[in-house]
């Protein structure tokens, strides 16, 4: 008799679904839970997974708003996109400015090639996260994000010393290059923390 209530009640456990109800495995009783036990079991759930401890400590106090706090993560992050794509705009024309320097030629290209590659990240991460938040799709978005930070550690590195062209602009495009590096980094890291609450099964 112990072992078949057993047996029962692990049926019982494996046969949730959906809507809130299991199903008792050999006899007719329906169980039905509420959405604050469902919460609560799947809050369990996530807690008993295995994670980094360094980011469970660091974002302890964003588990009670995981997706809140990935979406403002992202907001912060697009308006520095923003305020970006019209620097690096400002800075290539400023740049074109030197006629004949091959070096300031370069930098105007990575100048403006950073202006639209921000602008459609921002553009495609605000989509996926909005509307198309599948696995491939939020795995694609995280590795083009640690990318382009790293991408724009560089470009801080390129401008931060450059003494052609704008001398006030190019430590501006810099600064800003470096922030964004610290902030896609941070964004990076929340998401990869959060995906499972992000990710739409």
């Amino acid at each position: 008799k112990t072992i078949d209530k057993k047996k029962k009640t692990m049926a019982r456990t494996a046969d949730f679904t959906d809507d809130g109800t299991s199903v008792g495995a050999g006899d007719n009783d329906t169980y039905t839970y509420d959405n604050d036990t469902l919460t609560e079991m799947s809050r369990a759930t996530n807690n008993n997974s295995k994670g980094n401890p360094i980011l469970i400590k660091l974002f302890s106090s964003c588990e009670d708003d995981a997706l809140g706090s990935v979406h403002r993560a992202w907001a912060v992050t697009v308006l520095f996109m923003v305020v970006f794509f019209i620097v690096s705009c400002i800075e290539a024309t400023k740049l074109h400015e030197e006629y004949g320097s091959s070096a300031s030629y370069a930098l105007q290209i990575a100048a403006y090639w950073s202006a639209i590659l921000h602008l459609l990240l921002a553009i495609a991460g605000t989509f996926i996260l909005k509307r198309f938040s599948t696995a491939f799709t939020v795995g694609c978005f995280l590795g083009v994000a640690v990318v382009v930070s790293q991408q724009d550690l560089l470009l801080f590195a390129s401008f931060y010393h450059y003494q052609h062209g704008n001398l006030m602009f190019n430590l501006i495009f810099a600064d800003l290059a470096l922030a964004l590096c610290i902030l896609l980094t941070f964004f990076s890291l929340i998401l990869g923390h959060f995906r499972n609450h992000i990710i739409v099964k």
